[in-house]
C-alpha cells in the first residue's frame, strides 16, 4: 500500500555528514565498511531489522550510520541482526589481534608434545562419549544463538528507554515504517522489526514474498529522512504480494479473503518468532508491540495473551480496527489480544484504504450485491474498543492525514509516542496531560470519552503545519510568532493610547475655547 510521494521534502546537510572515527570517550569503534559475510541460509531472525539508539551505539562501539529528522550528525545505527553480529565479530577479531600483537607465532601455536597429548585424548575410548556429547552440546548452543537475538544481550545495562517490536506494512520497512523506527530510536527506544521481504528467493518463504535488499548503510551515505526507501533494491515479488483496488476485491472477494488471511498467518508467525527470541532482560523489562497498515492489522488480530505483563502497550497505525475487506470475518475485525493492554489507534480522516469515506473499505462496503464490511464504517477503532471493553485506550483521528501520516502529522506523532512510551496507562487522558504545556495548545480536541469502567478517548487532531521542521524548530517558530503577536498587540495598544490622547486634547481645547468665548 503506497503512500503519498515525499520527494518534495528538502534534504539536509546532515544526511551526508560522516560519523566520527572515535566516540566521545576516545575508544575505537568498528566501521560499517568492515568486511562482513552474510549467512548462507539465514534464519528469519537473522534478517530482522534494528534501529539502535545512541546509547546502544556507544555501548557496542559501532559506527553510527543513521540520523533522525533534523539531526546534525548521525548518532543511530540501522541494519540487520546478522550485520550487527558480523560487526561485533570483526570487533572481537581486531581486539584479539591487538592483544596478541607482541606474541610470536610459536607462542600462539601448540607445541608438538601438546598436539600429541591432545590427539591421544581425543582418541581415548573412555573419553569418546563425553567428547561426543560436548561437541553436540556446542553445536546446539551455536545453532540456538544463531537463531536468537542474544546479540542484544550487551545492551542490558545501556540505560535504554524501552523496546519496540514492530510489524511493517505490506510493502516492507520503507516509507513511514522506517521513519517510525528512527523517531523511536531518537527517543532512546530499541526498535526491532522482522523483515517479511528479506527471505532468500529460493526458499519457501522467499517464494511468498521477496525483495532484494540494500547493503549496510555507511557513515557517509545519504539517509534523508523523507527518502521513500532506504532498505530495498528491487520491487516486490511473490504469491503474497498485492496492490489493493476496490474493483479487484469486489470481482473476487473469496480470493482476496484467502490472500489476506495467508498474509496474516505469515505475519503472526513472524511476531511470535521474534518475541520468543527476545533476550530475557527485554522480556523482564517489558516491550511495546505495534505496526502500520498490514502490520497494524496483524497487531490488532494478534493473540498476545501468552506474553502477559511483558506487553506494556500496543499501537495500531493506519488501520481502523473494523470489519472490512482486509479482515475475512467480522470476528477478525476485533482485537485478538489482552484487552487490559493500553491500546493506541492512529489513523487519518483521508486514509485511502481504511477511511470512513472514499476509501477501498468504504467502496467495498457500499456495494450492496458483492460488498462486505461493517454496516457503518467509522474509519477508526473507538467503537470496537468500547464494545470489547478495552480497559485503556486512545484513538487519534487526524484531519487530512492519508495512509502514510508522517507527511502531515510527523511532529504530532512524536509528541504522542513520547507520552505513550512513558505513561501508557494514562494515554486516554492525553488532553489533560498536554493542557499544562502551552506548546501543545490546540493539538487535540476530545470528541468522545468514557471514564466509568473503561478509560477511553477519541480525539480529533487538526491538520498540522511544518511537518518538515523538527520539534525544536516548530517551538522556536511558535515563540517567534508569539513575539510578533505581542509586538502587534503593543503596537495596537500604543495607537489606541495615542488616539485617546488626541481625543482628550480635542475635548480640552473645546472646553477652553468655550470658556474664552463666555468671557
Amino acid at each position: 500500500m503506497a503512500q503519498a510521494d515525499g520527494a518534495w521534502f528538502t534534504k539536509r546537510a546532515a544526511d551526508f555528514v560522516p560519523a566520527a572515527a572515535k566516540p566521545e570517550g576516545g575508544k575505537k569503534r568498528v566501521s560499517n565498511q568492515s568486511r562482513i559475510e552474510p549467512p548462507a541460509n539465514p534464519h528469519p531472525v537473522e534478517n530482522t531489522l534494528l534501529v539502535l539508539p545512541k546509547l546502544a551505539v556507544q555501548e557496542l562501539k559501532i559506527e553510527p550510520n543513521m540520523s533522525d529528522k533534523g539531526d546534525e550528525t548521525k548518532t543511530l545505527w540501522f541494519g540487520r541482526v546478522w550485520e550487527l553480529r558480523e560487526l561485533l565479530r570483526v570487533q572481537n577479531d581486531e581486539h584479539l589481534t591487538r592483544t596478541n600483537a607482541d606474541k610470536s607465532m610459536s607462542e600462539l601455536q601448540l607445541k608438538e608434545a601438546e598436539k600429541k597429548a591432545l590427539d591421544a585424548l581425543l582418541h581415548a575410548k573412555e573419553y569418546r562419549n563425553i567428547l561426543t556429547k560436548m561437541a553436540a552440546r556446542f553445536k546446539g548452543v551455536v545453532a540456538r544463538r544463531k537463531n536468537s537475538l542474544c546479540v542484544l544481550d550487551r545492551l542490558k545495562n545501556a540505560y535504554l528507554k524501552g523496546t519496540v517490536v514492530y510489524a511493517h506494512g505490506s510493502g516492507g520497512c520503507s516509507w513511514d515504517n522506517l521513519r517510525f523506527g528512527r523517531m523511536f530510536a531518537r527517543m532512546g527506544m530499541l526498535f526491532i522489526c522482522p523483515d517479511g521481504f528479506a527471505y532468500p528467493k529460493h526458499t519457501d518463504l522467499g517464494k511468498l514474498r521477496h525483495k532484494d535488499v540494500q547493503p549496510i548503510k555507511q557513515a557517509t551515505d545519504d539517509v534523508d529522512y523523507w527518502s521513500p526507501d532506504l532498505v530495498y533494491a528491487s520491487g516486490a515479488d511473490g504469491e503474497n504480494t498485492y496492490s489493493t483496488k476496490a474493483d479487484s476485491v469486489l470481482q473476487d472477494a473469496d480470493k482476496f479473503r484467502e490472500l489476506y488471511e495467508r498474509c496474516y498467518q505469515m505475519r503472526r508467525r513472524e511476531l511470535h518468532w521474534t518475541i520468543e527470541k527476545l533476550p530475557r532482560w527485554i522480556r523482564m523489562q517489558g516491550f511495546y508491540l505495534g505496526g502500520c497498515s498490514e502490520g497494524a492489522m496483524t497487531v490488532s488480530r494478534f493473540d498476545d495473551q501468552r506474553y502477559g505483563d511483558q506487553l506494556l502497550g500496543r499501537f495500531i497505525i493506519s488501520f481502523s480496527i473494523e470489519y472490512c475487506y482486509f479482515t475475512p470475518t467480522p470476528e477478525d475485525g476485533r482485537l485478538g489480544g489482552n484487552l487490559d493492554v493500553p491500546t493506541l489507534n492512529i489513523i487519518g480522516t483521508e486514509d485511502e484504504f481504511f477511511g470512513a469515506k472514499n476509501s477501498v473499505a468504504a467502496l467495498v462496503q457500499a456495494d450492496k450485491e458483492r460488498g462486505f464490511g461493517d454496516v457503518k464504517l467509522d474509519g477508526h477503532g473507538f467503537d470496537t474498543m468500547m464494545e470489547q471493553e478495552v480497559s485503556t485506550g486512545l484513538v487519534c483521528y487526524m484531519e487530512g492525514a492519508m495512509h502514510g501520516p508522517c507527511p502531515t502529522h510527523d511532529n504530532f506523532i512524536r509528541r504522542l509516542f513520547s507520552t505513550f512510551f512513558t505513561r501508557p496507562q494514562d494515554i486516554w487522558k492525553i488532553d489533560q496531560l498536554w493542557a499544562i504545556d502551552d506548546r501543545l495548545t490546540g493539538w487535540v480536541e476530545v470528541l468522545k470519552k468514557r471514564t466509568k469502567g473503561q478509560k477511553l478517548a477519541l480525539v480529533h487532531v487538526p491538520l498540522m503545519d511544518h511537518s518538515k521542521l523538527t520539534l525544536d524548530e516548530v517551538d522556536e517558530l511558535r515563540v517567534t510568532q508569539k513575539r510578533r503577536d505581542v509586538l502587534e498587540a503593543n503596537k495596537g495598544h500604543q495607537e489606541h493610547m495615542e488616539e485617546a490622547a488626541k481625543a482628550k486634547k480635542a475635548i480640552l481645547e473645546s472646553v477652553q475655547k468655550r470658556q474664552q468665548q463666555s468671557k
